[in-house]
């Protein structure tokens, strides 16, 4: 199936700063996760109490991104996006003054919290206008190469906050460091087209996509009870919170894990994080690529591909932690667990999105993004736990938390036996609609 593209150049710039923007959502993420040690020691609280605080970042940033979903399906989603990272800058300047200023916990904690707020936008606006931005047929690829941004961006804040420790910066110094690339990237915001609605749904490409008419079509607040209901949304919800719990125990923790339990500095630990994480990348594009083939093939395709890829991923990462630690075989069965936890992301972000319509697809993602919340609030708060409990190793924590794969699988199995009742369901919805404008296009010249 060859896909017909309906790509200006303001959708392609538009794609470019959409993938910067997931970098430096990757960016910030990852820019804490070095400086866990140095926080806690900084306001003489535990790793728990931080894991707390993060935790409820996490909560606040699932539960805000209800209204930003909501506004990405109704409103101009570029000034959104502007408006978004306009309050996480505030909250960077306000996290920078609690080590400037020597402010007590507290006030770092209200500063993260609202941070999470204006975080919570990014990921409902920018998945909505994604799909208005590629075709459907490389819709795997293109979330592929997103999940790249993301996961480098994530690298490189790690590196910039582990390097200003190895250079002896302040940590109010470090995170003023991040307000300046944030602030940077917020500029690139005004170059940015809002792409148009629907341009890239395959039933709407003869209608929308050469010009004749808009999708004029909004959410409104009677449409939330019924898609939040949805039986094909409930499982997705499901496949949310399982498949994000184990990569967000990972990725809080192993630097952690390197540094407390083997003795590894910040930027040492960092160091071995990213060689280990190095799989995500190439799981993520590959992926990607392995979902848009299998689709193209059949329906269910990009389901078999995420079945597949979640049933290796805890193979080698239980491996990894099971042996004793050495840099061989740790490293590459790491790399390996990597790559086939980034290989879900593409396909399971395609699945969720188009199995609903354009109009409803940022509030969508909000609801995920509530469910994403959910498992990162447990990937802070669970692991310390367990690893108090095995004397503070947290390799078994990392095991453990492998067993949410097994719910996961099962879960896509389910989604696998009707998602193509529920995207020709869409399908079906929008050629009615197509239809429709046409229709109004045809007779708008004679009124």
């Amino acid at each position: 199936m060859k896909s017909k593209t309906n790509t200006s150049p303001a959708d392609v710039r538009a794609l470019w700063i959409l993938m910067g923007m997931m970098a430096i959502s990757g960016v910030a993420g990852g820019f804490t996760i070095p400086l866990v040690v140095k926080i806690t020691e900084f306001f003489g609280v535990a790793d728990s109490d931080l894991g707390l605080m993060l935790g409820l970042s996490s909560v606040v940033m699932g539960v805000s991104s209800i209204p930003w979903g909501y506004w990405a399906d109704k409103y101009r989603r570029v000034r959104l996006l502007i408006v978004s990272m306009s309050v996480i800058l505030a909250c960077l300047l306000s996290v920078a003054a609690c080590f400037l200023l020597r402010l007590p916990f507290g006030a770092f904690l209200a500063s993260n919290l609202l941070m999470g707020f204006g975080a919570a936008g990014i990921g409902p606006i920018s998945n909505s206008m994604i799909m208005d931005s590629v075709p459907r047929e490389q819709r795997g690829a293109a979330l592929g190469w997103f999940g790249v941004a993301f996961v480098g961006g994530g690298g490189l804040g790690m590196l910039m906050s582990s390097g200003c420790m190895q250079l002896k910066l302040s940590l109010g110094l470090t995170y003023l460091l991040l307000l300046t690339v944030e602030g940077l990237f917020l500029l690139s915001l005004f170059l940015m087209e809002e792409p148009r609605r629907g341009l890239q749904d395959e039933a709407l490409r003869d209608t929308i996509g050469i010009g004749k008419g808009e999708y004029g079509y909004k959410i409104e607040l009677k449409d939330l009870k019924a898609l939040l209901q949805k039986p094909i949304n409930l499982l997705l919800a499901g496949i949310a919170v399982f498949g994000a719990f184990n990569p967000a125990v990972l990725y809080i923790w192993f630097v952690t894990f390197a540094m407390r339990n083997h003795g590894l500095a910040e930027f040492a630990a960092t160091q071995l994080a990213l060689v280990a994480f190095a799989g995500q990348p190439f799981g993520n594009v590959i992926g990607g690529m392995l979902a848009d083939r299998a689709y193209r093939s059949k329906q269910t395709g990009r389901v078999v591909v995420m079945i597949l890829m979640s049933a290796l991923a805890p193979v080698f990462l239980v491996a990894a932690f099971l042996l004793p630690f050495r840099l061989f075989p740790f490293v590459p069965l790491m790399i390996l667990a990597n790559f086939f936890i980034g290989a879900v992301a593409p396909a399971q972000t395609a699945v969720s999105l188009e199995v609903n319509l354009p109009e409803h697809r940022g509030t969508i993602t909000a609801f995920f993004a509530i469910c994403l919340s959910i498992a990162l609030g447990l990937g802070w708060l669970i692991p310390p736990l367990i690893a108090r409990a095995f004397g503070g190793e947290y390799q078994y924590a990392m095991i453990l938390s492998a067993g949410a794969y097994l719910p996961l699988i099962v879960t896509l199995f389910l989604i696998k036996s009707r998602i193509e009742r529920d995207l020709d369901h869409v399908n079906k919805v929008l050629d009615d609609r197509a239809k429709k404008i046409q229709h109004l296009t045809q007779e708008s010249p004679a009124e």
